[in-house]
């Protein structure tokens, strides 16, 4: 496809879409204010910020935070922020709780999702992106101090959740079932973290749990193909044919109603129930 474009041209696609990014990340799209209540700095203890150093700066921005998740919700999830009764909303890998954040202003109960698994990023075969689903002779090479005998003591972002005050369920989103009852949960949301609980082969069965645990609404949010995966032919391809049968999902009660371009690629996917 890049032979069809001059390196030129090629340079100003890319700086459109750098753009189109940051607008649909941060920018005014209704023009619908943020309350600024949402927009004030963390506040944690001194004690803590040692262990703020291990999350990227960005995301210790509440500011950008929020604007991030604001615009989420506009475009997967609008029916949250303009009429209905309060939703249960539950979402997995949580990090700084922006999603959690802006669900709980609009009056639904909120409950997030994290674990303390991170591991050796230069070797596939210690990282939770290449694991089978619920494998238990996975071996984990834990390079962040937070884990003890397979057992999370501690997360990264323990001190920024803890200001804001958003309940937290711990535990290893690579392993099923998860610890909560069947239909408990109105609304679930997974953006940026499918790639790190197990393979893609398995990610299907996830979504078995993901339909389990919900009744009304499943939003998925996709990371690009990492970078570093793409001579991977056995992963690609798993990574494309599950991209491709979300667009089409029906079972477990759910069917996708919707896709959405996300950092201009068809990433983004809404499912309701039947």
């Amino acid at each position: 496809m890049d032979e069809e474009f001059t390196a030129e041209e090629r340079k100003e696609m890319k700086a459109i879409i750098r753009q189109q990014r940051i607008v649909a990340d941060r920018g005014p799209l209704f023009g619908r204010p943020i309350p600024k209540e949402l927009l004030t700095p963390y506040e944690w203890k001194d004690t803590e910020r040692a262990r703020i150093h291990n999350v990227q700066k960005k995301y210790t921005i509440r500011r950008k935070n929020i604007r991030r998740c604001w615009n989420r919700f506009q475009l997967y999830l609008p029916e949250l922020m303009h009429h209905g009764a309060p939703q249960k909303v539950f979402e997995m890998s949580t990090a700084h709780g922006g999603m959690l954040e802006v669900a709980r202003h609009f009056g639904h109960e909120v409950l997030g999702n994290d674990f303390a698994n991170r591991l050796d990023q230069h070797d596939v075969s210690a990282s939770t992106t290449h694991r089978k689903l619920s494998d238990d002779a996975f071996e984990k090479t834990v390079t962040d101090p937070v884990v003890k005998d397979g057992m999370a003591l501690d997360w990264p972002y323990r001190p920024i959740i803890e200001a804001i005050d958003v309940p937290i369920s711990l535990f290893d989103a690579g392993h099923v079932p998860y610890p909560l009852e069947d239909k408990s949960q109105d609304v679930l949301i997974c953006a940026q973290a499918i790639e790190h609980y197990c393979h893609p082969d398995h990610w299907m069965e996830l979504m078995d749990e993901f339909c389990r645990i919900t009744r009304k609404t499943i939003v998925i949010i996709m990371n690009p193909l990492f970078v570093h995966f793409a001579d991977d032919k056995d992963y690609v391809a798993a990574f494309e044919k599950f991209r491709a049968d979300l667009q089409s999902y029906k079972r477990n009660g759910f069917t996708t109603t919707s896709c959405h371009i996300q950092w201009a690629e068809a990433l983004g996917f809404k499912l309701t129930a039947d």
